[in-house]
């Protein structure tokens, strides 16, 4: 073999093992992109979590709004289509089922039902007005009540024994908040012009008042004024006596920093008005059926403020108080990343909680579960002892 050819072969041979060094360290080493685009598991079933957590529905669209029935064997609740979010009447109907989750029954178009007196009431929402409807619990003899302006009437909700109604007003004050891109807000006087590559969120300041009215729409009574209602859809909720109205208020630290989402309790006429909570963020309550307990949900400050989820850490519970704020107690404390937690319900006995769990963010998606809860201190206490 001449000089030439010994050259050309060795090259020839470098190169070949250079390729087989490459290739074995690409089968060795592991792909950084696999890793980098496997998904977080998702929880889909919270029954998985604890055997005190029972699931009743599986509707492919959302089921939200649940209600028991006064002897515990019902449950009502609205029921949407896979249709999204945002869909009402004559898409959204009035449902029941046994409390187990069997036998489903349709009863009606509508939305947001409540139970009172063996009658079922719900609302219809058509563009600008809230028709409020009452039917019997078998879904015969609807009758339609009143309507609303929806575009000035929020939250109407019916006293326990179904001759009251409370609702909130809302209006705009003529201010402005910005939340910026690094999560400061700022308060304006006039509207501004900021860049949109800074802001995330901008709108108006609303406040309302909070009125009770005859359920035929008459004798209107305002019991609460300059409620800040700004960041949150308000909600109410009389106590099963009738004596008490359960409601939301934020508080603003500044003009840079809102403080808190809080509960309060007030009288139905508006006097003795008391704080319950000191968290960063709420979204509703519901009293127990003898009104001594509180359930609520309970949203870390960055769990879903504004519309957003931001913390992977952050969580959405649900927790219980005594009517009067103290004893608080832990029932169920979920991940937001994996979902949300809204819509409560006592059962008649004060032993279970109803709750709808929107998994995974899918705003179409929600079902309807059931938990257990534990006794009051006060009741194992004056429990005999053998």
């Amino acid at each position: 073999m001449n000089p030439g050819t010994k050259k050309l072969a060795a090259i020839v041979l470098l190169i070949i093992i250079s390729l087989s060094v490459i290739l074995a360290s690409l089968v060795i080493l592991p792909s950084p992109v696999k890793h980098a685009i496997t998904p977080e598991p998702q929880l889909v079933d919270l029954t998985n979590l604890s055997e005190n957590i029972t699931r009743l529905t599986r509707n492919s669209g959302a089921d939200e709004d649940p209600v028991w029935s006064a002897d515990g064997g019902r449950i009502f609740f609205e029921s949407r289509p896979d249709t999204g979010v945002g869909c009402y009447a004559p898409e959204c109907y009035i449902c029941a089922m046994d409390a187990d989750g069997s036998n489903l029954t349709m009863l009606a178009n509508g939305t947001n039902p409540v139970l009172s007196s063996d009658k079922v009431f719900f609302k219809q929402v058509n563009y600008s007005y809230i028709d409020l409807w009452v039917m019997n619990t078998d879904g015969s003899d609807k009758k339609k009540l009143t309507t609303l302006n929806s575009t000035l009437c929020c939250s109407p909700t019916l006293s326990p024994d179904g001759s009251k109604i409370c609702y909130y007003t809302r209006y705009d004050t003529g201010y402005y908040w910005v939340k910026w891109n690094d999560d400061t807000l700022t308060r304006f006087d006039h509207e501004p012009q900021p860049g949109r590559q800074d802001v995330a969120i901008m709108g108006g300041e609303k406040h309302a008042d909070i009125w009770v009215m005859d359920v035929s729409g008459e004798n209107k009574t305002k019991i609460s004024s300059d409620t800040d209602t700004t960041w949150f859809y308000p909600s109410l909720e009389w106590s099963p006596d009738g004596k008490k109205i359960m409601y939301l208020q934020s508080e603003v630290e500044g003009l840079t920093k809102i403080k808190n989402f809080d509960i309060w309790v007030m009288d139905s006429d508006g006097s003795n008005k008391k704080q319950l909570t000191e968290s960063p963020m709420h979204e509703e309550g519901e009293w127990s059926p003898d009104g001594k307990r509180i359930a609520y949900i309970s949203f870390d400050s960055d769990c879903r403020v504004f519309g957003e989820r931001t913390s992977h850490k952050a969580k959405s519970e649900i927790w219980v108080m005594n009517a009067d704020g103290t004893d608080k107690k832990q029932l169920l404390s979920i991940p937001c990343n994996n979902g949300l937690i809204m819509d409560m319900e006592w059962s008649p006995d004060g032993m279970k909680v109803a709750f709808v769990w929107q998994p995974n963010r899918d705003e179409r998606k929600r079902d309807i579960y059931v938990i257990d809860v534990p006794r009051m201190d006060e009741e194992m206490k004056n429990e005999p002892r053998n």
